[in-house]
């Protein structure tokens, strides 16, 4: 009697170890895949077609390619040089440092990780980046996560207004806001004036421009070289 008495007590310690051994192995298995159904941000969202905020203008053109054209323009007292690419691509590069400091994408075929794409859902969006309140932004409703890595740098996800659907991104290590303008350093402003006519003409100064030639071609420049328009 007492021998199985002994071997129930084993036969319900080995039942009760086993219970032990699944629970913790469906922890285990279930916390990782509730974390990734949250969404989290990775290192490569902060990159376009490989490239990072931060990186050289060179890397930039060997990744993209060439540029239709590019133009000069102050940012927030940082004298930026944009280049226009095919398919909606615009990257801009710090003209004192000679760094990408701002990239946006509004192409319909760019896919970036989990599939995430023009169109994407609000919901797709969460799962994949993570849980974010919707801001106001330059005239558009987003969705604006920083770099854990560096948090002076944005990934901005522009969205639909009415039902959140993604439109287009930005990775921006740019100024958002007066406040953060105000915080540059002197080091970070530049002096650099816009000598565009046309520029400055478009800005309400009163500039005299009957004395330019009218039939002077312009010129597209990229990779340090210049071309007349065809």
């Amino acid at each position: 009697m007492q021998y199985d008495i002994q071997y129930e007590d084993g036969e319900k310690m080995r039942f009760y170890h086993g219970l032990w051994v699944v629970f913790f192995l469906g922890l285990f298995l279930v916390l990782p895949m509730a974390a990734e159904a949250q969404g989290a941000l990775m290192p490569e969202d902060f990159t376009v077609k490989g490239i990072a905020l931060g990186d050289s203008e060179k890397k930039m053109l060997v990744a993209f390619g060439k540029p239709d054209f590019d133009k000069e323009r102050m940012v927030w007292d940082i004298h930026m040089r944009y280049y226009t690419f095919p398919d909606g691509y615009e990257v801009g590069i710090s003209a004192d440092t000679g760094k990408v400091a701002d990239i946006l994408v509004k192409s319909k075929d760019y896919t970036a990780r989990a599939g995430v794409r023009y169109g994407a859902t609000a919901y797709k969006i969460r799962a994949t980046f993570g849980e974010k309140e919707r801001t106001f932004l330059d005239g558009s409703v987003c969705y604006v996560y920083e770099n854990p890595q560096d948090q002076r740098q944005r990934l901005i996800l522009s969205v639909d207004a009415t039902d959140g659907s993604l439109c287009s991104w930005r990775l921006t290590s740019l100024p958002l806001t007066e406040e953060e303008a105000d915080a540059l350093t002197d080091e970070e402003r530049s002096e650099w004036e816009n000598t565009d006519l046309h520029a400055l003409s478009m800005e309400g100064r009163d500039i005299d421009m009957s004395a330019l030639a009218k039939d002077k071609t312009p010129t597209l420049r990229w990779e340090g070289r210049e071309r007349e328009a065809s």
